[in-house]
This record gives structure tokens, C-alpha cells and sequence, in this order.
């Protein structure tokens, strides 16, 4: 079993083409590894433009799921409205805003690319709830 972050040629061009220079691996260790991306846009409707978001990848992936975002530092709504399935949670000696948000895996088919594009969509729209 491989032990350590792996990611497909495809999703290092992908973040290389997207977010140059602000993506970066992050081990744990224990078999906890993530993805960073530094100051991602985020969309109109929230207290700020970027935030750092991250990724959990377990082990398996890709053919285990990835499940959920984070962001630190915490999202708000400009409209005062609460942003529904959120709570707070550490990984990798940080405190994150964890996004509980889930969809239907088909390994094979998706993969870290797919899922940030999931993310984009999903800040969208809460953005405009």
C-alpha cells in the first residue's frame, strides 16, 4: 500500500494551470493527508474573496472518496443568513470551518478535480441562499 500523498498527472497540471504556486501536499502523518490551496477565490454573497481551502484525501483515494471542504479563515454570509452544515474542526495543527457536503463517488471517474469544481459550485450557491 502506498503511504503517501499521490496525485494524478492530470490533477498536478490541473493545479498548477489553476492555482500556481499556492497548492501544497500536507501529511500529518498517521495516514492523514490533505490538499492546501491558498488564497482561493471565493464568490460574492461572503465576508471575504480567498480563503485557504482544504482537502482531506485518505488513504485509497481514488478509489476512496473525497468527502467535505474546509476553510480557514471562516466563512460568513454578508446577509446575516447562517450557512447551513457547518462546524469547526483541526487537522494539521489548524482549527477549519468544515463544509459537510457529500455526493455520490464513481471511482474511476471523479477525482480531485471534479471535487473542486464541486466546492466552486457549492460556495455559489450558499453564497446566493
Amino acid at each position: 500500500m502506498n503511504n503517501s500523498l499521490e496525485l494524478a498527472l492530470e490533477e498536478i497540471e490541473y493545479l498548477d494551470a489553476n492555482h500556481q504556486g499556492r497548492w501544497q501536499r500536507l501529511d500529518e502523518g498517521g495516514g492523514e493527508y490533505g490538499l492546501l490551496i491558498e488564497g482561493f477565490a471565493i464568490p460574492a454573497g461572503f465576508n471575504q474573496s480567498t480563503a485557504d481551502l482544504m482537502v482531506l484525501i485518505p488513504l485509497g483515494y481514488p478509489g476512496t472518496s473525497l468527502d467535505m471542504f474546509y476553510i480557514d479563515p471562516p466563512l460568513s454570509k454578508k446577509n446575516g443568513r447562517d450557512i447551513k452544515k457547518i462546524s469547526m474542526e483541526e487537522h494539521f495543527a489548524r482549527q477549519w470551518q468544515r463544509w459537510s457536503r457529500h455526493y455520490d463517488w464513481s471511482p474511476g471517474e471523479d477525482d480531485l478535480i471534479r471535487h473542486i469544481e464541486y466546492i466552486r459550485n457549492e460556495l455559489q450557491v450558499a453564497g446566493e441562499e
